[in-house]
């Protein structure tokens, strides 16, 4: 009798401990999920796209406290301050988008991949998204580029680019592929940002097998923002409120 009730506890504590393993084992297969490379790689890029934006943020502040300063010194010494606000006035629609330029650059042509999936492999991966012409803009920013357009839109700063099926919408109008990216700047500057080993646009080129060719200019048109901008929520601050 005791020998029967000393395997039962022994059956009994080997039943428990093997529950415990498959509860163990079952929550680290749910952990450990198998992520794609792209996906990662995308999540990165975005990372370090809000980064450069941060800088870009911090410039921009650090330029207006000059401006301040520089009308501080216009007024204490006499000179017309209406004059130098009318000069950039004019510079910064030149600056923000709002004039027709010219100058010269690189053009941009992106397009899907057109080879042979792999085994397995996501279709998703030979195709352009918002992430890639985003940060391909970004990087021609970082490199340099005075003013940029995609398919003729003029980018501002507050420009958004989102997906929408085969097409990307931009300044909430709709472009289909190829997307040409045009950009003002030093050409040879811009050019190595897109064609250095390590660069976003070579990852895609290489890597991804997206269609992805780059064109120095001497000179170029890039037509001016012409959409209506209305702002919803934001308001001027009164002097004494």
């Amino acid at each position: 009798m005791r020998f029967s009730r000393w395997k039962f506890n022994i059956l009994l504590f080997a039943i428990l401990i093997g529950f415990a393993i498959s509860l163990q084992v079952k929550n680290v297969k749910g952990e450990y999920q198998y992520v794609p490379l792209k996906v990662i790689h995308d999540y990165k890029v975005s990372i370090e796209s809000e980064e450069k934006e941060l800088e870009n943020l911090h410039r921009i502040v650090l330029d207006k406290k000059k401006q301040i300063q520089e009308y501080e010194r216009i007024k204490e010494e006499g000179g017309d301050i209406e004059d130098a606000m009318l000069r950039e006035l004019n510079e910064q629609k030149l600056i923000a988008g709002f004039v027709d330029v010219e100058g010269p650059g690189v053009i941009l042509v992106l397009n899907d991949g057109t080879r042979e999936l792999y085994e397995g492999e996501d279709p998703n991966a030979v195709l352009v998204h918002d992430i890639d012409v985003l940060t391909l803009v970004n990087d021609l920013k970082e490199a340099g580029a005075e003013a940029l357009s995609i398919n003729g839109q003029r980018v501002l700063s507050t420009s958004e680019m989102t997906c929408a099926g085969y097409t990307i919408r931009i300044n909430n109008q709709v472009f289909a592929q190829p997307f040409i990216i045009k950009a003002i700047g030093d050409p040879k500057t811009l050019e190595a940002a897109l064609k250095a080993p390590d660069s976003y646009a070579q990852i895609l080129k290489e890597f991804y097998g997206l269609y992805l060719e780059v064109n120095t200019v001497l000179n170029m048109k890039i037509d001016k923002f012409s959409e209506d901008i209305n702002h919803i929520y934001l308001t001027e601050v009164k002097e004494g409120a």
